[in-house]
């Protein structure tokens, strides 16, 4: 989830680089999947096994469905969640991060109580129920555990929480200084994902990814070990099946980097539009993310993985 302050800076570069219609054709190496209805921000992507991608738009309060032949559709709507941010595809639906009030104040940011929920879909995207966090939670990363549970990011808390949809029960996975924010008005833990055994998450404060193993039973096993460090931005991200770290272009023009599990470091592509989060296909062959900051619609893009 990015800052209000980096929201505002990336639609007014945007605004700047729109009048060259800098976007109006794919850019080397990028492919346009779809066109997203929406002028607003968007936060997190999951891939059901279907082949369809699930993009939650964060302030507006919708997630949007795009198929694998690029049809694209609102799936379903929050008119009592003003901001909408994780998914997950759990049994027979999905898991939703969601908020009950907004985090932006007249005073500023504040994120001392926002209401965080898990937000329950079915398969047609149907609201089913809701279950509450913490007081003084805010529900930011989700993915799902390989145990038909979903693990959620606490960026205030310094959590993850383990979402059972079986007993409709939050219970926290791991608590650790790592995933802790720096200040009150900033974020700590934020993206999350789990691939191979390993769950990686986001440090938004310190720009910085940790990973840690999850045991056979699902619980973990500690501690967290430094993935990536001094990135451009510390938002979402995506995870290949070899380990290699994804981080969507922090800005409009920027670089999609690839950071491998050795650490070295290229750009996958030198400039593309910006994104909040990124997700490996299922077929290990594209990274795809959903754009952020485009006027009038947003789109799914994404870029091939070389051999």
């Amino acid at each position: 989830m990015m800052r209000p302050l980096s929201l505002i800076a990336a639609a007014i570069s945007y605004a700047v680089l729109s009048s060259s219609n800098v976007w109006a054709q794919d850019l080397p190496g990028l492919e346009t999947v779809a066109d997203i209805p929406s002028n607003g921000f968007n936060e997190n992507i999951f891939e059901s096994e279907g082949g369809a991608f699930f993009v939650t738009g964060a302030f507006e309060s919708a997630v949007w469905k795009i198929t694998e032949g690029g049809s694209v559709e609102k799936f379903a709507t929050f008119p009592n969640h003003p901001v909408v941010l994780g998914i997950a595809g759990i049994p027979d639906g999905f898991a939703i991060g969601a908020f009950r009030r907004p985090f932006r104040t007249p005073a500023g940011t504040d994120f001392s109580n926002v209401g965080s929920e898990v937000v329950l879909l079915d398969d047609e995207g149907n609201i089913t129920g809701t279950v509450s966090g913490e007081m003084g939670s805010v529900f930011n990363g989700m993915a799902p555990d390989g145990h038909g549970r979903a693990l959620i990011s606490d960026s205030q808390l310094s959590k993850i929480w383990r979402f059972d949809p079986a007993t409709k029960s939050l219970t926290v996975w791991i608590e650790d200084e790592a995933l802790a924010p720096a200040s009150a008005s900033s974020l700590g833990a934020n993206g999350l994902r789990v691939v191979n055994g390993w769950v990686y998450v986001a440090n938004r404060s310190q720009m910085s990814i940790y990973k840690m193993q999850m045991g056979s039973d699902g619980a973990p096993v500690g501690p967290f070990v430094l993935a990536a460090d001094k990135l451009p931005a510390a938002d979402d991200f995506a995870v290949g099946p070899d380990g290699s770290i994804y981080i969507p272009p922090a800005g409009q023009n920027k670089p999609l980097t690839r950071i491998f599990p050795d650490g070295k470091r290229t750009e996958l592509i030198a400039r593309a539009p910006a994104g909040a989060s990124a997700i490996v296909s299922r077929n290990g062959r594209w990274v795809y993310w959903a754009t952020g900051f485009e006027f009038g619609h947003q789109r799914l893009v994404r870029v091939a993985i070389p051999n």
